[in-house]
């Protein structure tokens, strides 16, 4: 069953970072490689005598020690110019750097704070990856599981550049082999062309190598093959600063696609050109989060995950469904027989359904073509983890849902990454409340854990007109955004907008010219001659006994409602924007309990009295509203909402930025 496990990943840490062309990034060379033919050679064991037979040693004349065949230069001479060769070496080395960095243009201000001193950041001088940069890798390698497009990450050229780095380093193998295979001659030449790719420690490195413990023919092998050496080392440096330069790339598009891109806001929307000039746009941010990273760039980048406890989960969930589409998905459902099935029928389409749901992991008993007991629960189960109404009747809504694939199901879990990268609540206070549209709920967390869940009802998606403000079209779709609840007002009155009361009352009062006097509306007219509308508090109020207020430029806010019938549907879009909320009042208990320490009794007193009362908050509590159509849940379910508003399939049809509502200007005015 599509259930998110909590053990640990399998992925192993790496240095091989798999990319979206199919291409990888070998693993550098270490230093100790550069001599490791040298040490291939063994001495031949001495036989033990045969056993039995005496053994006659020939008469030999002692041997003088051989003389050396070469006499080379003087150990100072060799190690000082290897000490020169750094100096032009390091010349273009930074050269290399400054070259990079200008041609990096968006980049270049972040990387010129970045190399201040001319110090790699990733790599050291052997070649090697640095822990860091082992662990900037191996988080640039797992993108997809974030749902990140990878295409604005540079690898073509960043495999291109640690391939540099390798062939390099197996020039300057090749090139100390050729030296003669002496183990001694390769170790002070391997520290020579440490030297020059920028290790430091001059002369003494070479001494520490065993340098000056050379002999004249060990001297004559070392310096005849010393320049090539030498050069080969001055290009290995230049390599490493372009790969060097290249992983701080893509750290920095790491950094603005977490925390700056917004590339499924169906509002927000942000072209690639735009997220492309985000690095000039956002310098000063990127620079200020990245700049006293060194050593530590990985943890930064890990830190920047969005720390909504949603994300975690849904990152859990991504393996699940790869799984599910690496065995190939599922088929879908042949056409429905008639308008719905149920359990008690039989026939091919069970059959298939039954396949269908055990491809996804659900419990359907064993192999039949009859809805029994056990395909109906599977149903239910499924109808419930997918917003529909968990009746165990098939019908063409639920087989809709059965009939998404594999890769949707996962490309959607992607996308709820995204959307929280991009969420209003994705770095949330310790206390908050979350709003999500699309499943119709709000969350109340404390400390990272959710304390409470009620049902809400959201902003319909009917297309309407506002003729005040000239505009048609979903102009009562609930808006993303964030605010703070400042108060919470028991037994409120309801001020009804100029639209509503233009529109709904205006028409009400045109069929019943009383209708103010029995649904408790009250109209004042002000010194400055415009009118005021209200409904008083009392049990045929729409806002209910209690409203959660947040102010903001959308002058939407929570509120209970009389009429609470709509809660029990599954999917529920239908109010003008505002977010009613089931059992609304048990939420203004445990606010005001926790925020004043006001008992039940005394908040449902003064709901009771029908006169309203503000209460303003001691501590304010943060409000955010997002859209996110995937949830996981603490046991690992994960859930699937409807698209009530479309913003995925606008996503998915490379249709954002979506616009909602149009100027209009009515044919006539007649009627109203």
């Amino acid at each position: 069953m599509n259930v998110v496990s909590d053990r640990p990943s399998a992925l192993a840490p790496s240095l091989r970072l798999r990319l979206h062309t199919g291409t990888s990034l070998a693993a550098c060379l270490i230093a100790a490689s550069l001599i490791a033919g040298c040490e291939a050679d063994t001495v031949e064991p001495e036989r033990a005598p045969e056993s039995g037979k005496p053994q006659i040693s020939a008469p030999t004349a002692p041997l003088a020690p051989e003389a050396p065949r070469h006499e080379g230069p003087a150990f100072a001479a060799i190690a000082e110019k290897a000490v020169a060769a750094a100096v032009p070496a390091a010349v273009a080395a930074d050269k290399a750097r400054v070259d990079a960095i200008a041609a990096a243009k968006a980049d270049r201000a972040v990387l010129e704070a970045l190399y201040p001193q001319g110090r790699l950041r990733f790599y050291a001088w052997d070649g090697n990856l640095s822990r860091d940069g082992k662990g900037v890798v191996d988080l640039l390698a797992i993108l997809d599981d974030h749902g990140v497009d990878t295409r604005g990450y540079r690898f073509a050229e960043l495999d291109q550049a640690t391939a540099a780095v390798r062939d390099s380093f197996a020039a300057e193998r090749e090139l100390l082999l050729g030296l003669g295979k002496d183990v001694a001659v390769a170790r002070v030449g391997s520290a020579a062309a440490a030297l020059v790719r920028g290790q430091g420690g001059g002369q003494l490195a070479l001494v520490r190598a065993g340098g000056d413990d050379l002999d004249g023919d060990q001297r004559w092998l070392l310096d005849r093959g010393l320049d090539a050496v030498l050069g080969a080392a001055s290009k290995t440096r230049v390599a490493l600063w372009h790969a060097d330069v290249e992983i701080a790339r893509a750290v920095i598009r790491y950094v603005i696609d977490f925390e700056h891109a917004r590339v499924a806001h169906p509002q927000d929307y942000m072209t690639p050109g735009v997220v492309r000039r985000l690095a000039t746009t956002k310098a000063d941010a990127i620079i200020a989060r990245l700049t006293d990273a060194r050593g530590r760039t990985a943890e930064v980048m890990r830190d920047i995950w969005p720390k909504h406890p949603q994300y975690q989960r849904l990152l859990k969930a991504v393996p699940v469904y790869k799984a599910l589409v690496d065995a190939g998905g599922w088929e879908k459902l042949p056409a429905l027989p008639g308008k719905k099935i149920e359990k008690g029928a039989h026939g091919v389409f069970v059959g298939a359904l039954r396949a269908r749901l055990r491809a996804e992991g659900y419990e359907v008993g064993d192999d039949s073509d009859r809805f029994d007991d056990a395909l109906a629960a599977a149903v239910v189960t499924f109808q419930s983890r997918h917003q529909l109404d968990p009746d165990g009747v098939v019908s063409r809504n639920t087989v809709a849902e059965i009939d998404v694939s594999a890769a949707r199901r996962l490309a959607q879990i992607k996308l709820g990454l995204q959307r929280y990268r991009e969420a209003e609540a994705r770095d949330p206070e310790d206390v908050f409340f979350h709003v999500n549209i699309a499943s119709q709920e709000v969350f109340f967390y404390d400390g990272g854990k959710e304390l409470r869940r009620h049902r809400v009802i959201v902003g319909k998606d009917a297309d309407d007109i506002d003729f005040a403000l000239h505009i048609k079209g979903k102009i009562n779709r609930t808006k993303m955004f964030s605010a703070t609840m400042t108060k919470v007002t028991l037994a409120p009155r309801w001020y009804p907008t100029p639209r509503v009361i233009d529109i709904e009352l205006g028409a009400a009062l045109a069929r019943e010219p009383d209708y103010y006097v029995k649904h408790g509306y009250v109209s004042e007219m002000n010194a400055d001659g415009t009118e005021t509308v209200y409904q008083r508090s009392g049990d045929e109020n729409l806002l209910g006994v209690v409203k959660f207020q947040f102010p903001n430029r959308h002058a939407i806010y929570m509120h209970d409602t009389p009429s609470r019938g709509l809660f029990k549907r599954a999917r529920r879009a239908y109010s003008h924007g505002c977010i009613r909320m089931h059992e609304a009042a048990k939420m203004a208990y445990f606010i005001l309990g926790r925020d004043r320490g006001w008992r039940k009794k005394k908040i449902k007193d003064i709901m009771d009295e029908r006169e309203e009362k503000v209460v303003m908050l001691k501590k304010p509590i943060e409000v955010h509203i997002d859209y996110v159509t995937t949830r996981v849940e603490e046991d690992g379910t994960i859930l699937f909402s409807g698209d009530i508003y479309d913003y995925d399939a606008a996503y998915f049809a490379g249709q954002l930025p979506v616009e909602e509502f149009e100027d209009y200007e009515p044919a006539s005015v007649k009627g109203l």
